[in-house]
């Protein structure tokens, strides 16, 4: 066990924990946990007014520093714990929520308390994980009400001030009292003053306490999807004979033996999008039949959004939760869940902490998708944390996706998955490779569009069939490069080139947003030669409305999709048939539009190889496979051109000849090789701080400690690094990285958690940002 929990005193048996939701006898004293960087809880003691409602998974307020915050009671005493100091104890200021709907269960500090240890992260940064939505924000503003004193008073005594009379009047109709923001409107200080004098009256007091919040209770209609991004194919609208796999899964059998305990291991599902919707549609009317509550994971809104649409048409009734929900739909979401009145809660990774009591069935679907895993503390997977709870609460877990990750096709062939393959090959396109080797690029370095390509295009225009271009670059070029000392323009707060938009005429930085007008001159030599190199999707649309003037082409990318009602005018125009082209990056992807281009090409597929990440080949071989996705089957005439310089690559030869083990089976003994996921353990360290010369000395110093804890165990442990970050600098703070490669998960979190603490102690002044990223999907 951790760091992280060693010095939690929830496992106290003082705790109370065995009757959570009744106070201790006589409490008198806290330990809470807060939501900053912090591995401990504090003792806070208990104000006489709520010695009788303080009770463990209450939120409350306490005061922390200069300032107040929202924690959570994790254990209550009636006497003074150990290790807690004996003087200068702060109360609690007040409750977070009057209402007792907002206590956490056992088994949400539960999973909370699993996540922090797992992934090697502050426990009370994890307690926001579970916590209802209106709790996440922060503390409450104070209200002012009137005393009884004040009720009680004539206007015919001691008569008041013109500002103080206006008050009194204000808060006599507001029995609930006023918030003081909103009290203190216009002319702050004079309010200010008259407010003061109503206090020292007694005839007006402060509350810290909230409003008890009323009861959110969901009013969705069936089919409801609640900001629903995008629309659902027209074939999934329509009413039709589902498709049937070839080989019956017996949803029913499956769930039952779940629901008497029988050993089932978790499933893994591959097969296309339609064939997934029928198995999860089948899996959760079984489920819904057992009285039990499914949950549905993916990792985008978009998805999400069709998937209850799809549920939504068959009439299930579907709940959605994810972020592009306002806080208060995902709070009356989030408390449908806990009353128990949803049976189909569907959501991006942020619902796999939904309070469901009664679940049946976790359907992760995508579950290769990086989307899943959390890059900001805590560093979660919602794959992970799933497979969790669907274990400890007795579920069935589905693993779900067209192209599963090498880590679950691993577990399959360990035995800690079954595999259920719905795969035809007849659905696939016909696939040309275009090696592109010896073809010369086209003025600037951008990716040629070859004649193959060209005559593709053009027959699907005469069949007035949709073509798709697919390039997962936006701009008009990767970079301005310099044509006579070959400098490239770079962001001042990030190690990144700037890409070049040519129709805006800016330059802008992919990872902190800045943008900033085309430099007129290079920014080391001052000559005038910046070129624009690489192609993305603006520069394809150019040429190929050069190619092309008659045709209606349209982009799909972050700059001509920044809203939804952007996104749904695009698919209006799609499925009525007003585009002919469509460029786009993977957003084109989530448009839901599987299986409708006669034509989808690659002009540059092989163009994500190049970045530093171990997964690079497995991420471009399934964007190849959702290209091929996009087209009509090869029996209908589909087709798929992809342009590569590496046409012999593993990624590549496997989509071509329709062999999955291809690219499997040579990815597999790479990966074994180089000792990388999923035959070794990985721990990514990130130190990071404004002066580039302090954080190299301090990701020495911690590969240094690393190295000397790790002597003697070589066999099970090795320390690669330090090294810059793949961008050294980004949003203005340098960062290097150091990896540790152990035979399980426990080895290396620990030692990365026990020398993390050794150097905060070191260089707690410094401004340095020690970060641990457990089982990392990304290298950047």
């Amino acid at each position: 066990m951790g760091p992280v929990l060693l010095e939690c005193r929830m496992l106290d048996p003082r705790s109370q924990r065995a009757s959570p939701m009744v106070p201790a006898p006589s409490s008198a004293y806290v330990d809470v946990i807060l939501p900053r960087r912090l591995h401990r809880p504090f003792t806070y003691l208990i104000p006489p007014e709520l010695k009788d409602r303080v009770v463990v998974g209450r939120s409350v307020v306490v005061p922390f520093g200069s300032q107040d915050l929202h924690g959570l009671v994790i254990a209550v005493y009636p006497q003074l714990p150990p290790g807690a100091p004996q003087e200068g104890l702060k109360a609690i200021r007040s409750l977070s929520a009057a209402s007792a709907d907002h206590l956490l269960t056992a088994d949400q500090i539960g999973l909370s308390q699993w996540v922090a240890e797992r992934y090697a992260a502050p426990w009370g940064q994890c307690i926001k994980l579970v916590l209802p939505p209106v709790g996440r924000g922060g503390p409450p503003q104070p209200r002012y009400v009137l005393t009884a004193q004040g009720l009680a008073r004539h206007s015919s005594v001691d008569p008041l001030g013109e500002t103080e009379t206006e008050v009194l009047a204000r808060l006599r109709r507001r029995p609930k009292g006023i918030m003081a923001t909103t009290l203190l409107k216009g002319d702050k200080a004079r309010l200010t003053l008259a407010l003061h004098t109503l206090v020292k009256q007694g005839l007006v007091g402060r509350c810290d306490e909230p409003v008890a919040p009323r009861t959110l209770r969901s009013t969705m209609p069936p089919g409801d999807t609640s900001a629903v991004a995008l629309p659902m194919e027209p074939e999934e609208a329509a009413d039709g004979v589902e498709p049937t796999p070839p080989k019956a899964m017996l949803w029913p059998t499956v769930l039952e033996q779940a629901r008497t305990k029988q050993t089932l291991s978790p499933l893994l599902l591959q097969g296309t999008h339609r064939t997934r919707q029928w198995c999860l549609m089948q899996a959760a009317q079984a489920t819904i039949r057992l009285e039990k509550q499914v949950l549905i994971l993916t990792g985008d809104v978009e998805q999400a959004s069709r998937l209850a649409g799809f549920l939504a048409a068959r009439g299930e009734r579907p709940m959605l939760l994810h972020s592009g929900l306002s806080m208060k739909a995902r709070a009356a979401v989030w408390q449908a869940a806990q009353e128990g009145s949803v049976k189909i809660l569907i959501g991006t990774r942020m619902a796999v902490f939904a309070p469901l009591s009664r679940l049946g069935l976790v359907w992760v679907d995508g579950e290769d998708d990086a989307s899943l895993k959390e890059e900001q503390v805590p560093r979660y997977h919602a794959r992970e944390v799933a497979h969790h709870r669907a274990s400890r609460e007795g579920a069935v877990l589905v693993l779900a996706s067209n192209h599963p990750s090498l880590e679950s096709l691993s577990a399959v062939q360990e035995g800690r998955l079954t595999a259920c393959v719905y795969r035809a090959p007849e659905q696939l396109p016909r696939v040309n490779v275009i090696d592109m080797k010896h073809s010369p690029r086209d003025v600037g370095g951008g990716m040629v569009l070859s004649p193959p390509l060209i005559e593709g295009l053009r027959g699907a225009l005469r069949q007035n069939a949709l073509s798709i271009l697919y390039l997962n670059r936006k701009g008009f070029a990767s970079v301005l490069h310099c044509g006579d000392c070959g400098a490239m323009p770079q962001c001042d707060a990030c190690s990144v080139a700037l890409t070049f938009f040519r129709r805006s005429n800016h330059v802008r930085c992919h990872y902190c947003g800045r943008t900033r007008p085309v430099p007129e001159h290079c920014p080391r030599c001052q000559s005038l030669k910046l070129e624009p190199v690489g192609s993305g999707t603006e520069r394809v649309e150019e040429a190929v409305r050069r190619q092309f003037p008659q045709a209606r082409v349209g982009r799909v990318d972050g700059e001509t999709i920044r809203r939804p009602a952007d996104a749904r005018a695009l698919h209006r125009l799609l499925t009525a048939g007003d585009i002919d082209i469509l460029i786009g990056t993977q957003m084109i992807f989530r448009l839901g539009f599987h299986g409708r281009a006669l034509f989808v090409a690659l002009p540059d597929a092989d163009a994500g190889l190049h970045v530093p990440d171990f997964r690079s080949a497995e991420r471009m071989y399934h964007a190849l496979l959702d290209a091929a996705a996009l087209a009509r089957p090869a029996a209908v005439g589909g087709q798929l051109l992809i342009q590569t310089r590496l046409a012999e690559h593993h990624a590549i030869m496997a989509l071509a000849s329709g062999d999955e083990e291809v690219f499997v089976q040579q990815e597999q003994a790479f990966r074994q090789m180089l000792q990388y996921p999923p035959w070794t353990c990985l721990v990514r360290l990130d130190v990071s701080g404004t002066k580039e010369a302090v954080v190299s000395h301090a990701a020495e110093r911690w590969a240094a400690v690393l190295r000397a804890r790790a002597a003697g165990r070589e066999r099970t442990v090795a320390v690669l690094g330090p090294s810059p970050a793949s961008h050294v600098l980004r949003r203005g703070r340098y960062c290097w990285q150091i990896l540790i490669k152990s035979s399980s998960p426990e080895v290396g979190k620990e030692i990365a958690m026990r020398t993390r603490e050794e150097l905060e102690r070191e260089s707690r002044r410094g401004g340095l940002r020690y970060d641990i990223d457990v089982d990392p999907v990304s290298m950047a």
